[in-house]
């Protein structure tokens, strides 16, 4: 993944809840991916003004693989 990709943008609002909005954001795109390839299907994006339907990105779920892990083994101990 590039380093332009790593950066989450920035929000100009003071609000905590509009801060924490982009890498909530993030989240949601890598378990788009992670639903994705788990059913097997492809992920809706928007290019160009028209919805087209592309694999799911391994780098993306990869990422949600690895932060639903760590969670459980948080929770088992």
């Amino acid at each position: 993944m590039s380093e332009a990709k790593k950066r989450l943008p920035v929000s100009k609002l003071d609000d905590p809840d509009m801060q924490a909005v982009p890498a909530a954001m993030e989240r949601a795109v890598q378990r788009a991916h992670w639903d994705a390839h788990v059913h097997g299907t492809g992920v809706l994006v928007v290019e160009n003004g028209e919805m087209v339907e592309i694999d799911p990105d391994p780098a993306l779920y990869e990422a949600h693989r690895a932060r639903v892990l760590k969670r459980r083994q948080l929770r088992t101990g």
